[in-house]
């Protein structure tokens, strides 16, 4: 049996990060039979959720999770993409997690800094909550520094996210996917991108932007109610 081990769901999200939604939509997809647990990214072997937990063997990182699903059970999400669409959805998935991603955090960590401290540190002793949260958020604001995203602006900032959503409601076009009628990798990446923007609890100028891209909406409504419905009980 696999274990994903990712974030619990907060802000009224199957989880409040993009990563551990992506992994969960995948295996969802993969039809293998696994069990979600709720991990500690302080014990995981790179800091970080998701991990995948296969027998002995414990898979970091949301994309070496879609590799090793491909080598070790043979479900590759991307059998039936072109060598050009593989290559574009590479492009996109940069745009998503290493980009709109810190637009997000910002979003967050920065703008919204309350909402963030109750759904994350919320079951931490009340002593604790304050303190351990501004300990990590001034460790947020530095990698946003040295990402380069926390030297702009926050309307500099939201500026970029609503550049990267339109550009991405662009390519889906009509859908229902990136690459035509049947799901790939790369959709995983945007519905765990989407599902942060557009379900959580929390109204952003990134969420604004994004409720203006109907068809981006309609894309998050079709695999939250589709495929990812088992992911949201």
């Amino acid at each position: 049996m696999l274990t994903l081990y990712v974030f619990a769901p907060a802000l009224g999200t199957i989880s409040p990060s993009p990563f551990s939604v992506k992994s969960l939509l995948l295996l969802q997809m993969s039809g293998l039979p696994f069990t979600r647990a709720a991990g500690d990214p302080r014990k995981a072997p790179k800091g970080k959720l998701p991990v995948l937990e296969d027998g002995g063997r414990r898979v970091p990182d949301s994309q070496a999770i879609q590799r090793h699903l491909a080598k070790a059970h043979g479900y590759d999400p991307d059998a039936h993409l072109t060598a050009r669409q593989r290559a574009e959805a590479a492009a996109i998935r940069h745009l998503i997690e290493d980009h709109l991603y810190w637009v997000l955090v910002f979003a967050r960590w920065i703008d919204h800094p309350e909402a963030t401290r109750r759904a994350f540190f919320g079951t931490l002793p009340a002593p604790l909550r304050r303190p351990v949260f501004a300990l990590v958020r001034r460790q947020v604001a530095r990698a946003l520094h040295g990402q380069g995203m926390g030297r702009h602006t926050a309307a500099e900032i939201y500026a970029m996210g609503s550049e990267g959503l339109e550009a991405l409601s662009l390519l889906l076009g009509d859908g229902p996917y990136l690459f035509g009628e049947a799901p790939s990798g790369i959709d995983t990446s945007l519905f765990g991108f989407l599902e942060n923007v557009l379900a959580a609890e929390l109204d952003t100028p990134l969420r604004q932007a994004a409720s203006r891209c109907p068809g981006l909406v309609a894309f998050h409504r079709h695999i939250r109610e589709g495929i990812a419905a088992p992911l949201c009980r």
